[in-house]
């Protein structure tokens, strides 16, 4: 009895984990298009404003900038 118990249980388990990582996939690729979306908003916004401002971006200070 224990030992047809513990099978029922164990095919159980792995029909519910195959369905939950199926699932899962599904839904990452929501966030994945949703998070490139936004990439592409902040990389537009970016090149939008550097086109608009004929100065060009605030030179850099500190170590970095010096040549």
């Amino acid at each position: 009895m224990r030992y047809r118990l513990r099978i029922a249980l164990l095919a159980l388990g792995t029909v519910l984990g195959y369905g939950f990582a199926v699932h899962s996939m599904r839904h990452h690729r929501y966030h994945r298009e949703a998070f490139e979306r936004h990439v592409a908003e902040v990389c537009l916004g970016a090149a939008n404003s550097l086109k608009t401002d004929p100065a060009g971006p605030a030179p850099r200070s500190g170590p970095a900038a010096t040549p």
